[in-house]
């Protein structure tokens, strides 16, 4: 086995080995128990994929993403955010009439027209894809790769230095709000993929512009890793308002969990796929979506359980709300 390989292995295991302390002797661990936990996921997947693409490993795009990009995306934060903002509340009564006409159940018409979810829901479906993809790639661009596998490679360590941080962040919030932090790592190591294989495909975008001066190809990628970013935030956000809603005076929401974290599970097994198949791609000197061509089986049956995978959040609405399917 390569040594990039038995690294994720060892890493993973290090992640999960955390999570079970933190279980057995109680949530008032050492903060490296967290810090190890939350970081365990996005490394092992950075490991993996180093060892199918090949190269030196990619310290400064991953040093340079863990900083750069989450102060970049602060700091644009709130210009995109108050853009967001300014457009939900010009038409924030038009929207809220317009929720109020539908024949839906009243938990969730309550909830939709409250300008807080409305916003939350503008902000994690675009403005953090728009704003994130942007700052991770940077990290990546002034790494200065000098090849189409070390742009690739280093859009995924850029994404992984991202989402470490991520992760400890949402698990520190976790610990300061009283909320059971190795849950939430659980939950966010289930998208490992996501922000590496987006930024990955940022790249790529970004090192065929360099080759060939096509700004078309630049905003593919670039798009492609939003595209992808907003999918994942997109629907598993519907899942939670979904669990959020029913949670007040009801045992229907822990009824939805398992669903929910079934859900979370198989869309990034899927995302950490396609990543497999770019990374293969990309390592063999290919077009690193080649893999994916509808003439081979295995294309087609990742992209149907993808298709299938995006029924889930409509299929927990008509489950929790049956008077909006019926109209």
């Amino acid at each position: 086995m390569k040594r990039p390989y038995l690294l994720a292995l060892v890493v993973a295991a290090l992640g999960v080995a955390a999570v079970g302390w933190a279980l057995f002797v109680g949530l008032e661990t050492a903060p490296i128990t967290l810090f190890v936990a939350a970081g365990a996921a996005p490394c092992a997947v950075l490991a993996a994929v180093w060892g199918r693409v090949g190269g030196r490993f990619p310290w400064r795009p991953l040093l340079l993403g863990a900083f750069i990009g989450p102060l970049v995306a602060v700091l644009a934060y709130p210009l995109v955010a108050a853009f967001a903002a300014a457009f939900l509340l010009g038409f924030a009564d038009s929207g809220r009439h317009l929720i109020e006409t539908l024949r839906a159940d009243p938990r969730l018409t309550t909830a939709l027209a409250s300008p807080w979810v409305l916003l939350l829901l503008i902000e994690l479906a675009t403005v953090a894809p728009i704003t994130e993809e942007f700052a991770k790639a940077l990290g990546a661009v002034i790494s200065r790769p000098k090849s189409r596998r070390e742009s690739f490679l280093f859009g995924v360590a850029a994404g992984v230095g991202f989402a470490i941080v991520e992760n400890i962040l949402y698990a520190t919030l976790g610990v300061a709000f009283g909320s059971p932090w190795p849950a939430i790592t659980v939950v966010r190591s289930m998208g490992a993929a996501v922000h590496p294989l987006a930024c990955g495909l940022v790249m790529l975008g970004w090192w065929e512009w360099r080759q060939t001066g096509r700004v078309g190809a630049l905003l593919k990628g670039y798009l492609s890793g939003v595209g992808i970013h907003a999918l994942w935030n997109g629907s598993i956000l519907i899942v939670g308002v979904v669990e959020t809603v029913l949670t007040v005076g009801s045992t229907e929401s822990a009824a939805l969990a398992p669903i929910a974290l079934v859900y979370a599970a198989m869309l990034g097994v899927i995302l950490g796929t396609v990543l497999w198949i770019v990374a293969a791609g990309i390592a063999d000197e290919r077009q690193p979506l080649e893999g994916i061509s509808f003439r081979a089986a295995r294309p087609i049956a990742i992209w149907m359980v993808l298709s299938a995978s995006l029924l889930v959040p409509v299929a927990l609405l008509v489950l929790a709300f049956p008077g909006f399917y019926r109209g």
